[in-house]
């Protein structure tokens, strides 16, 4: 619980504001951005876009019960299913322009641009088939399509192979980062591929120029996303695009003594329980919010706590701030 000699978190955001840019450039001197070690898969941004240092060793499948092989090719891809055993090939999709998305957990980007793609996906419902394809993936990729409910709004979700963690379908189109979206005509001709996030009317213009299909769907801007858990880079990449945007703010939860011997730039100290969420209160509904402890042992229900009363747009630091530190991110007093 905050005390009374604390400011609420509409004074803190006002405060905030104030001081973001001094903020700025003292953790701009901090500043040692390293390359986040996921298992086998170095994950690094750059332009926006989330790049990752490949392995070669194998450990995916490579056929499925029945025998047959999993094919990698971009032109005529089949791969295991995400979230059963169900093979995906794009032979399947025949007579309809499919659009297929590579995403990976700790993809950031990836995390954004997803609530987008769901509403164009069910808009175009019938006309055109989507494709999720989990990759380069050393985390839940699973989970996480559950967590955007993928499946509800018609992806056709698989994991690619090849590698440790796979990747080989998403290396054949010479990507170097993640998200990226290839676009196939009715055919199964590729004739258009986006590296990096697409936003949703990015999405939606595409279609149009690719497919000629008319897209009127919710904006997902407005109809917030679920709770988006970060790895501490990831975070701090989400953040570090966002500096200079007032409406993404990091809240710390942890004591005020805590919060004064070190936290995240621009943050918010508000020691939020998911039980209490008065200090909260005044706090801009609709902006983006990174919600982080000591630990990570209690945000998820503080984040989902919020999600549930209303607030649109939360993330949550996996780890917390320890894990934050150790991996030398920057941090301010």
């Amino acid at each position: 619980m905050a005390t009374t000699k604390r400011q609420t978190g509409a004074e803190q955001m006002e405060a905030a504001r104030a001081r973001r840019a001094q903020e700025k450039a003292r953790a701009a001197r901090q500043r040692t951005v390293k390359i986040a070690v996921v298992s086998a898969a170095a994950v690094l941004v750059l332009g926006g876009v989330a790049a990752v240092a490949l392995t070669s060793s194998g450990g995916s499948p490579t056929a499925d019960a029945s025998g047959t092989q999993y094919v990698a090719a971009k032109d005529s891809f089949r791969l295991p299913g995400l979230l059963d055993d169900q093979p995906v090939s794009l032979a399947e999709f025949a007579g309809k322009p499919v659009v297929v998305n590579f995403f990976a957990s700790w993809c950031v980007y990836c995390n954004e641009e997803l609530p987008g793609f769901v509403q164009v996906a069910k808009a175009t419902t019938g006309t055109v088939s989507f494709v999720g394809v989990d990759t380069s993936d050393s985390g839940d990729g699973a989970a996480m399509a559950t967590r955007f409910d993928l499946p509800g709004a018609g992806f056709a979700l698989a994991r690619d192979i090849g590698g440790n963690p796979p990747s080989q379908l998403w290396s054949s189109f010479s990507s170097q980062g993640l998200p990226v979206t290839a676009f196939y005509d009715a055919t199964g001709t590729l004739v258009d591929f986006a590296g990096g996030m697409l936003t949703q009317p990015q999405l939606e213009q595409r279609i149009k120029a690719n497919f000629g299909v008319d897209v009127s769907a919710p904006d997902a801007a407005a109809l917030g996303s679920p709770v988006i858990p970060l790895i501490p880079q990831g975070a701090y990449e989400l953040l570090r695009t966002h500096a200079d945007d007032p409406t993404f703010v990091p809240i710390d939860l942890r004591p005020a003594a805590d919060f004064a011997t070190g936290h995240l730039a621009g943050a918010l100290d508000l020691a939020l329980t998911a039980a209490d969420l008065a200090a909260a209160n005044g706090l801009d509904k609709t902006a983006s919010y990174v919600v982080y402890d000591a630990t990570g042992s209690g945000s998820t229900a503080v984040a989902d706590a919020l999600h549930a009363a209303g607030f649109t747009h939360v993330y949550e630091i996996q780890g917390g701030y320890a894990a934050w530190s150790q991996q030398g991110l920057p941090t301010t007093k």
